[in-house]
């Protein structure tokens, strides 16, 4: 069955129960996939961080709930509840600066 829908409010409580219980303050979960385009929620307990990586072809990510730091070499980006950024072609790391959950929207492979 290809799920078309997801209730995002659930996932993010669900999240952050996941999030609480790790060991690194974070959860990760794919909500949708569409051929190349995937959605995956975010969450992070503040401090948490997701370290240095490289941006797929193509990605957004609009926070849901909290605030978040995008960090790479010469700049960073705060972004709060209901932002939306297209992330930089750069490496790049994400800080929680308050318990956070995104949703990261990408074309991969």
């Amino acid at each position: 069955m290809h799920v078309t829908s997801a209730e995002l409010d659930q996932l993010v409580a669900r999240e952050f129960e996941k999030a609480t219980a790790s060991n690194n303050g974070r959860s990760a979960v794919a909500v949708l996939n569409d051929g190349r385009l995937r959605h995956t929620l975010i969450t992070l307990l503040a401090g948490s961080t997701l370290n240095d990586h490289e941006k797929p072809e193509a990605a957004t990510l609009q926070v849901l709930r909290g605030s978040i730091v995008v960090n790479w070499v010469g700049d960073s980006r705060a972004i709060a509840h209901g932002g939306l950024f297209v992330l930089p072609d750069a490496i790049h790391n994400v800080v929680a600066t308050e318990d956070c959950a995104f949703l990261l929207t990408s074309l991969v492979g």
